[in-house]
């Protein structure tokens, strides 16, 4: 264990060493050495997955953690979702492999593809940043997209795994429906996330990261043998922090539930604040 932990400490310090371009992280270099997601690039200059992995995996400095996010929100935020990368490319590159061969802002080419703005949505969360977590959540959520019907082209009651990006000529056409990953992943997303209710190995942890807007809201979630009827309110109109729980009219120590599974219903009231 102790040698792997020594071994991801190097891969981030190279990673913020020779991966950091000025305003985001590089995605990757070619076999010929030549950047992938960098300013120097006419074509794919800067890719999403590359600043919220960032995030998501604490690979370095908050400071670069911001500049990384804001630079993804200018650059890759479209109509319909965060596209992967941005420009397109317009003919295929044999020193990339087959995304280049999608049509520009198609699928991997540019297009909105959900994992990826799922983990965006999550990148979001872990800075605190409720509305744009939820504002990415809205433009590209199915239930939102088919209130326009002859322009998303697919069913709305089902998770699209993408959605052509501005490079294509049917921006906005969703694709590849009934996917089940990026079904799981908006999901994953919008409960554990948003409404940030989460297990954890000891406990239920509520930990919202919602639009500044929003009053509340309510859940019921089961969670090992146990029913919790979960219903938050934000007096402050924040998007993140909890200032205090309770557990059926008790005071809990900060934000997480412990295990009962007691096979009983419970009620758990959550009070946003700084």
């Amino acid at each position: 264990k102790q040698d792997y932990l020594a071994r991801a400490e190097k891969l981030k310090a190279a990673i913020n060493k020779y991966g950091w371009d000025g305003e985001w992280f590089i995605r990757a270099t070619k076999d010929n050495g030549e950047p992938l997601g960098s300013k120097s690039c006419s074509e794919g200059k800067i890719f999403l997955n590359a600043q919220t992995w960032s995030v998501l995996n604490d690979t370095t400095t908050q400071e670069r953690k911001k500049t990384a996010l804001e630079s993804a929100e200018k650059n890759l935020l479209k109509n319909y979702g965060p596209v992967l990368f941005s420009p397109a490319y317009k003919k295929p590159d044999p020193m990339i492999g087959y995304l280049s061969r999608y049509a520009p802002g198609v699928r991997e080419n540019g297009g909105v593809y959900t994992h990826a703005a799922c983990w965006a949505i999550i990148a979001e969360c872990k800075m605190g940043k409720g509305d744009m977590a939820y504002e990415i959540y809205s433009r590209f959520s199915p239930v939102n997209r088919g209130m326009e019907p002859y322009l998303y082209f697919v069913e709305p009651y089902v998770t699209s795994g993408n959605v052509d990006g501005p490079d294509s000529e049917n921006y906005g056409r969703g694709g590849w429906t009934w996917y089940s990953g990026s079904g799981a992943w908006l999901f994953h997303a919008g409960s554990n996330w948003i409404l940030g209710i989460r297990a954890q190995e000891d406990g239920l942890l509520i930990d919202p990261c919602i639009p500044s807007d929003w009053n509340g809201f309510k859940v019921k979630r089961t969670f090992r043998n146990a029913v919790y009827n979960i219903k938050v309110e934000n007096p402050q109109n924040i998007s993140y922090g909890v200032k205090e729980v309770y557990l059926d009219g008790e005071k809990v120590a900060g934000n997480l539930i412990p295990v009962i599974s007691d096979s009983k219903e419970h009620e758990v009231k959550v009070i946003m604040g700084a």
